[in-house]
């Protein structure tokens, strides 16, 4: 499992919000935990808040951003499909013994999860964050969800059930078989546009930070850079790229050059900065990286990484690993993922789990 600082600072605004010192909580360590670490995390905040709808509270308090450069992966899939596999691959709370699930039912999807322990005095902890956490970062991608959304939980329900649905923001019913959200899915592969998202703001604040890192954000070649940023993964051509610049292809290919650049260097040059983000600071598999980045083909993938960087994606990531010790969420959490992709990420069109 892995904590984000965003995470450290939700947790801090929820106890202020309820009167409570943060400085009283030991505040968690950022990076990789164990499982009995987060479980530990949570059950001191249960201990000091004594206030049930704490887990609702801190999952709807959630934003992609919170998520790390994982959450730019997110705002930048192509579709909802491909976000919602990011989500639910690398969720920090899948855990070895939890279960994410998302299946297709005629002209519904349903989410299904099994937490992977309980919390000491709030059994139903991690299913409330959960859940709460998924919509929030449903609404941020698409706006408000449709009236036919609804959450069955598998218990009674511990508080009011007005709570659930305050912070849930959907109809709530209780006492079902498994813990589970369903909604329509006619949208699941409509493109999710970069300038229609609620978090637009949010998305471009991630770019303009990657600008700065990159330190490429003067003369055209940042305004380029900016826009291929901005295209959510679609890296367009250079005769779109004139279009959105409002020139001409001559024109934009002759001011490149003045910069002693060129359209093609600035989208390798791109496309080589977020792959050595992606994989050095977030669990995305190679594959998911290269789909990100807009190749059909992992191979093409491999040997652009190989060109950019002298080495091949594997290798970088290696690399890494051996100097810090860690990468992302546990390596344990990376196999997991691989094990359960053809059940959770790829999200078929036509077939459905049972």
């Amino acid at each position: 499992m892995r904590i984000e600082p965003g995470y450290v600072e939700i947790v801090s605004a929820v106890l202020r919000d309820l009167g409570h010192d943060p400085a009283l909580f030991p505040a968690p360590r950022t990076g990789s935990v164990s499982e009995d670490e987060f479980r530990e995390m949570s059950e001191n905040l249960v201990a000091l808040t004594k206030e049930p709808t704490i887990a609702l509270r801190l999952g709807s308090s959630m934003h992609l951003g919170t998520h790390g450069l994982l959450g730019h992966a997110i705002l930048s899939s192509r579709s909802l499909r491909q976000a919602a596999g990011l989500m639910i691959q690398y969720s920090p709370l899948h855990g070895a013994q939890g279960c994410i699930q998302l299946a297709f039912t005629g002209d519904k999807a349903v989410l299904t999860f099994q937490p992977p322990f309980e919390v000491k005095g709030a059994p139903n902890f991690m299913v409330e964050l959960f859940f709460a956490g998924v919509l929030a970062a449903l609404r941020q991608l698409i706006g408000p969800l449709p009236e036919e959304c609804r959450v069955d939980l598998a218990y009674p329900p511990r508080m009011p059930e007005e709570a659930y649905r305050r912070y849930l923001g959907v109809r709530v019913s209780f006492g079902h078989r498994v813990n589970r959200f369903v909604g329509p899915n006619e949208r699941i592969d409509q493109p999710l546009s970069a300038a229609e998202i609620p978090v637009a703001d949010m998305y471009r604040r991630q770019c303009e930070r990657l600008l700065r890192d990159m330190n490429a954000a003067s003369g055209l070649g940042g305004e380029v850079r900016r826009m291929i940023l901005g295209a959510r993964g679609r890296f367009p051509g250079m005769d779109e790229a004139a279009r959105r610049l409002n020139m001409s292809e001559r024109t934009l290919r002759r001011r490149l050059d003045a910069e002693r650049s060129s359209y093609r260097m600035i989208v390798d040059d791109v496309r080589s900065y977020l792959a050595r983000e992606y994989l050095r600071e977030t669990p995305l598999t190679v594959a998911d990286v290269a789909s990100l980045l807009g190749f059909d083909d992992v191979a093409n993938f491999r040997r652009a990484f190989r060109k950019w960087n002298g080495c091949s994606p594997k290798d970088f990531r290696g690399r890494i690993v051996g100097q810090n010790g860690t990468l992302g969420q546990s390596a344990d959490h990376s196999v997991r993922c691989q094990q359960t992709r053809t059940q959770s990420h790829m999200l078929p069109h036509h077939k459905t789990y049972v």
